[in-house]
């Protein structure tokens, strides 16, 4: 209550009585503009307000005041002499005629002065060029009615590209703050707004980028565009010869927005470009003249998951243009000046030819190209659009490359796990000398912004548009610009840690391994990286996967007499394994033509294991032995609950299926050769059957894994093209019920494979195997939804993978052809982390030095104007932009001490 109190006790007139000023007249004005309590009369209102036309005032009518306006009390501007009247008026002369009314939008509102224009010889007779003197922008030349102040002007553009305001609402701004109470009495300069707002974006371009000294050459394509200070540039801020080509390799980062789009224009034929060509979006009429020279094709993709792009070849015949394309810098993402460009059709390439982003790398690519041959592309689609696109250029006129272009293609990490596992080894970024840690997706954060503007800029006329994507863009790379040191700083801090944590992890692996291997990888990487191709494929495991128990049974009855002296001892096993298998708890509440069924079953179960046990008595040759093992299933993954569902959900035939599957004795145990103690086997001479046995369940472990990951590989299918596509009800049920079955198959395979595991243990395999090959496995492990229902999914490497994705198992001998496979392509990943954090830190350390020199160069620009420069404004500038780039330069040269590398 206090604060009400005070904010309505402002209400009064508190210095009511004699004017402040000449303390002769009665006050009745106050300014509500003004610092503090004061109270004027009218002559001296005017008189201290001479030089402050853009204060409100109001009037006190002896019980309250009322919103006023300077001009009403008789206010005029005087033009050309500091506020007051030009002396080429006579006395009596009035200094208004029909031409002095001018509204004047501010940033606090729209205001009407009463003007007089300066008359004096020599001086700008023109109104628009005295309204230009004043800090007023006039909204026309010949007979100018409307004014922008260069403050408001600036308030837009700053409100434009921080707040994504639009003309419309920024103006609804400034008729509530002129009258908050009838807005449609202020004078709408909307029209008027778009279109000066334009022309004040279009000069302050050109006053920033020096063309307002530089007169004798207008600006060419790209020029009126801010680029990335870090990148490489010969004869700007590196040497123009670089003997290490991966060190100063361009790295481009292409992508589509397809929320940017733009309408067909009414009347095309009226738009006026102040700036086509001149900053980020390529030239119009050349770009037109290359789609026209370019032969549609239409593809078909050989990769897969391309659905962005699928819905972006949509016909939409209201649309001039369907999205645009970028490309930027994949280290610091700017965007590359004179590179984006429209798409008429998606990326049109993946299924039209790529024309449109073929267009916008080329240009990538010859912008301050110097003598740098190499570039890295990344590309969501780089597997596709690399296979023709040499072809490409050379086919169509309005491509082009430097000489000796040569291009490396990638595929960014986040797309990368939506592509086929073919493209890993061949796009991916880990295996790409130079790439650093580049993750080639930071032109998605920068779409984020745009998306914003894009319903603004969808229905503006083409030229217009250019020009507010061209501003936008300028302003990202302002932003990059001026936060480059903490950047860099922060990547040169992140450098040293990643060093630190795989240089040794790598180095401890080198150690172990057999040196003579070790080398014959090293020359195969040196390969791969020299000539790429299908070199690449090292880094995929080359053994499809390991020994099946089938195989394991053949290998092992092969040699079974030569080893034992008897023969059938592996069938035996093999028959224990699987009567150990149709062991299974039943479901509860089975109806009575179930338990009928299941009791007959039983009967079959409990005579093969009682036969099974005869035979084991012949095998042990007599031998006392402990009794069976009854093995302990995980409750976590028994599916009695599930069972019950699907048998409520599905008729008795299909039921009676899978109790046929699952349908044991439970009650008996089965003696295998685990169930005997290790130490004591041996004693008993069953240490050969125990090696049996433990070789063939390596073979059944390696099944249920296989099965495993089919298993889940069909509920990824079912979750992926059944339940997002489901139509109905009818379908989704269907669709519930295929996965239950999917569930109850992958508990299946776990539960198999957890009792093969126990009896490894027992059997006393190696403990090295069994934490680094047999792991257990937890639930949260047999989740797919990461893995193949979300493509978008950041993240390829196996290290994320579960366990059982990444190790299809092998034998623990050092000579097994599976294991040399397996540490080959450990061994060379993590030399490709080690060697990618190792490149990021000397990148960094060779940016803060090109970002130094990036910024003396600037500074030595302006001071070159400066010096050339002979009217005293141009001086004045041109000076302030020297200090600007000067303290840019410090400041980087200072926080960069002792860590930048600068070659000269």
């Amino acid at each position: 209550q206090a604060y009400l109190d005070v904010i309505l006790d402002s209400e009064k007139f508190a210095t009511a009585g004699i004017c402040e000023t000449c303390q002769c007249e009665e006050s009745s004005f106050r300014c509500t503009t003004c610092t503090g309590d004061h109270s004027w009369c009218r002559p001296c209102l005017l008189k201290s307000h001479q030089s402050l036309p853009f204060h409100k005032i109001q009037f006190w009518n002896g019980k309250c005041f009322e919103d006023d306006a300077l001009s009403a009390q008789g206010f005029i501007w005087y033009m050309g002499h500091g506020g007051k009247s030009c002396p080429c008026y006579g006395d009596g002369q009035s200094h208004l005629d029909q031409d002095s009314s001018v509204i004047i939008v501010h940033s606090s509102g729209v205001f009407t002065h009463n003007v007089s224009w300066c008359r004096c010889p020599g001086s700008h007779h023109e109104h628009h060029l005295q309204l230009l003197q004043a800090g007023l922008f006039p909204a026309s030349i010949t007979r100018p009615r409307t004014a922008f102040t260069f403050e408001v002007l600036d308030h837009y553009l700053i409100d434009a590209l921080e707040c994504k305001t639009s003309a419309m609402s920024f103006f609804e701004k400034i008729r509530r703050l002129t009258n908050n109470a009838f807005p449609d009495a202020v004078p709408d300069r909307y029209r008027e707004l778009m279109r000066v707002s334009r022309l004040w974006r279009d000069l302050k371009n050109r006053k920033w980028f020096g063309f307002g000294h530089d007169v004798e050459a207008p600006p060419s394509a790209g020029d009126l565009a801010l680029f990335c200070p870090s990148r490489p540039q010969p004869g700007i801020n590196m040497p123009v010869v670089w003997e290490q080509k991966w060190l100063v390799m361009r790295r481009f980062v292409v992508d589509g927005n397809f929320t940017a789009q733009h309408m067909n224009m009414r009347q095309p034929q009226l738009d006026v470009f102040l700036s086509d060509g001149l900053g980020y979006m390529v030239t119009d009429t050349d770009y037109q003249a290359h789609l026209a020279s370019a032969t549609e094709s239409k593809e078909r993709s050989s990769c897969s998951n391309h659905r962005a792009v699928n819905a972006a070849n949509t016909n939409r015949s209201n649309l001039r243009a369907t999205g645009v394309g970028a490309t930027a810098c994949a280290r610091h993402g700017c965007f590359v000046p004179h590179c984006i460009v429209d798409f008429q059709k998606g990326e049109r390439q993946v299924f039209f030819h790529l024309f449109n982003p073929d267009y916008s790398i080329c240009n990538a690519i010859k912008h301050a190209a110097g003598n740098i041959d190499n570039s890295l592309i990344i590309y969501d689609v780089g597997c596709q659009w690399s296979l023709n696109f040499d072809q490409r250029v050379d086919n169509c006129p309005g491509l082009a490359l430097p000489d000796n272009t040569e291009i490396v293609a990638a595929v960014g990490k986040f797309h990368l796990s939506a592509h086929k596992l073919a493209c890993f080894a061949r796009y991916s970024l880990n295996f790409i000398q130079g790439a650093g840690q580049i993750d080639g997706e930071i032109l998605e954060t920068l779409w984020a912004p745009f998306n914003k503007i894009s319903p603004t800029a969808r229905s503006m006329s083409q030229a217009h548009r250019q020009e507010i994507l061209d501003d936008h863009m300028c302003n990202s790379n302002w932003k990059k610009l001026v936060r480059i040191v903490k950047t860099l700083l922060r990547k040169y801090k992140r450098a040293n840690k990643g060093i630190e944590d795989t240089r040794v992890p790598f180095e401890e692996l080198t150690g172990s391994l057999d040196v003579i291997k070790v080398r014959a990888w090293e020359k195969d990487e040196e390969k791969a990286m020299k000539e790429r191709g299908d070199h690449l494929n090292i880094y995929q495991l080359k053994i499809d996967k390991a020994p099946t128990m089938a195989e394991m049974r053949l290998k092992l009855t092969e040699s079974e007499y030569a080893d034992t002296g008897r023969s059938g001892s592996i069938s035996w096993l093999i028959d224990g394994i699987n009567i150990e298998d149709s062991q299974y708890v039943l479901p509860k509440d089975a109806s009575a033509v179930q338990r009928a069924a299941v009791q007959v079953k039983r009967q079959k179960l409990a005579a093969r294991i009682s036969k099974f046990h005869e035979i084991a008595d012949a095998m042990t040759e007599g031998i006392e032995v402990h009794a069976g093992t009854e093995h302990m299933d995980d409750i976590r993954f028994c599916t009695a609950d599930v069972v019950e569902e699907v048998r409520e959900a599905t008729d008795i035939e299909d039921v009676l299926e899978d109790i046929d599957e699952e349908v044991s004795a439970e009650a008996m145990g089965i003696w295998m050769p685990s169930s005997v103690p290790r130490n004591e086997a041996l004693a008993l001479g069953l240490h050969t059957l125990q090696a049996e046995e433990l070789e063939l369940r390596k073979g059944q472990a390696n099944d249920c894994l296989e099965k495993l990951r089919q298993a889940l590989g069909h509920k990824a299918i079912i979750y992926r093209q059944h339940f997002r596509s489901a139509d109905s009800t009818w379908t989704g049920t269907r669709s519930k019920q295929e996965a239950l079955r999917c569930r109850i198959k992958i508990e299946k395979c776990v539960r198999r494979y957890q009792r093969a595991r126990s009896s490894m243990q027992r059997l006393g395999a190696n403990e090295d195997t069994l934490r680094t090959i047999y792991q257990d496995i937890q639930p949260h492990q047999l989740s797919v939804d990461k893995e193949v229902t979300e493509e978008n999914r950041y993240g390829q490497g196996s290290d994320r993978l579960a366990w059982f994705w990444r190790v299809n198992n092998g034998h623990d001998t050092e000579e097994d052809v599976w294991m040399d496979e397996f540490y080959r392509v450990n061994w060379l990943k993590a030399k490709a982390r080690w060697q990618r954090w190792e490149e990021e830190l000397r990148l960094v350390q060779h940016e803060m030095g090109w970002t130094v020199s990036w910024f003396k160069y600037r500074m030595g620009e302006w001071d070159q104007r400066y010096q050339q420069a002979t009217k005293p404004g141009h001086q004045a500038y041109a000076h302030r932009q020297v200090l600007l780039w000067g303290r840019f330069a410090l400041d980087a040269k200072n926080s960069f001490k002792d860590k930048m590398i600068v070659v000269t």
